[in-house]
């Protein structure tokens, strides 16, 4: 079995068992007997499954690395997503996002629910979604200090997943401001590219990688070198794993995500930080930022980051840090090599991904 086939197995194995777990928190999170409130945590517990469950298995992953007995760390894997559900919940307001996981979004909701008795409820919507992602921060939180109150690393999770929350947030912060300095030139051309990084390390490194393997590590009891390791090895994997997304954002028919969302939102990315230094970016700028644009002009967009030579850039530079990551990897000499095996066919799954 090659790396990946045996990572795709455990992947598959942790979904199943997690998918088993998130549902039986869902079914109890939705009894409450105020109709308003039980409404409104449907909602949440509807968005809260069918899941990818990534950084669940890998916060279950990180445990695994130094315990075998995986069930131990369940629970924490389930707080870890409960907290992606209540963090996208807030992304949707921001994007704006009708639709997450193929469901209506909790805002656009209860848009719905209430339009019928006011054509202004953007506010009210919005201040409902604001709060249920608030919710959902907490009860991730409550669900670790719930599980593990007996855990003598319980303060030592608690405190690493708080800096992720915080991490997560100040990434998200320069991901909205970002935009909007770059369309109305309020930041220098080579500044953008640096802030674009450092938004990669913080939204999705620490996001998707570091964070979740970082608590998983630490419940079983891991020491500061351990964890070190994976904050090298994270960071690789993560900036890799956007720049991916980026350019899959853009090039990929199967990305869940609105077609030209990006180009819509005048998104930040490797791609738009390399054409801007190129002949090509007044033409890029009659379309980029453009919430009107049509699928002549994405597909017009696509053609000049080919023949400014960005795509290649951005390309190029995503194989650069996954190759970064699996030479770190291979230097850990901490982890046994079954296990490195399943990190190296994570890796390589990510890359071959097209969604």
């Amino acid at each position: 079995m090659d790396k990946i086939e045996k990572f795709k197995e455990y992947y598959k194995e942790e979904k199943n068992n997690l998918n088993k777990i998130i549902d039986n928190f869902n079914k109890n999170l939705v009894k409450e007997d105020n109709e308003l409130l039980r409404y409104n945590l449907e909602l949440f517990s509807n968005l809260n499954s069918e899941g990818k469950l990534v950084r669940g298995t890998l916060t279950n992953l990180g445990y695994y690395l130094l315990k075998d007995n995986k069930e131990y760390s369940n629970d924490l894997s389930l707080a870890y997503e409960i907290f992606q559900t209540a963090i996208l919940v807030h992304d949707d307001i921001i994007d704006n996002d009708d639709m997450r996981r193929g469901k209506d979004t909790i805002h656009f909701a209860n848009k719905n629910k209430y339009s019928k008795y006011s054509n202004d409820v953007k506010d009210l919507s919005n201040n409902i979604a604001l709060c249920m992602g608030d919710y959902g921060l907490y009860l991730a939180n409550k669900t670790i200090s719930n599980s593990y109150s007996n855990d003598p690393n319980l303060g030592k999770v608690l405190s690493c997943f708080n800096e992720t929350v915080i991490k997560t947030i100040r990434g998200e912060l320069l991901d909205v401001i970002l935009p909007f300095q770059g369309k109305n030139n309020l930041i220098k051309e080579k500044e953008i590219e640096d802030n674009i990084l450092e938004i990669y390390r913080l939204k999705t490194a620490h996001y998707t990688i570091i964070g979740p393997m970082s608590v998983g590590l630490l419940l079983a009891g891991a020491d500061e070198d351990k964890l070190k390791d994976i904050e090298k090895l994270g960071e690789k994997i993560g900036i890799a794993f956007q720049i991916q997304d980026d350019i899959l954002g853009i090039y990929s028919d199967a990305m869940e995500k609105i077609k030209g969302s990006d180009i819509r939102e005048f998104k930040q990315t490797m791609l738009y930080s390399h054409i801007i230094k190129t002949p090509y970016k007044e033409e890029l700028l009659k379309y980029y930022g453009d919430i009107n644009i049509t699928e002549k002009d994405i597909e017009k967009v696509k053609e000049l980051f080919k023949k400014s030579g960005s795509y290649d850039y951005a390309f190029n530079m995503m194989n650069k840090y996954y190759d970064e990551g699996i030479k770190i990897l291979n230097s850990i000499k901490w982890i046994s090599n079954d296990k490195k095996e399943l990190l190296e066919g994570f890796i390589e799954y990510l890359r071959v991904r097209n969604k």
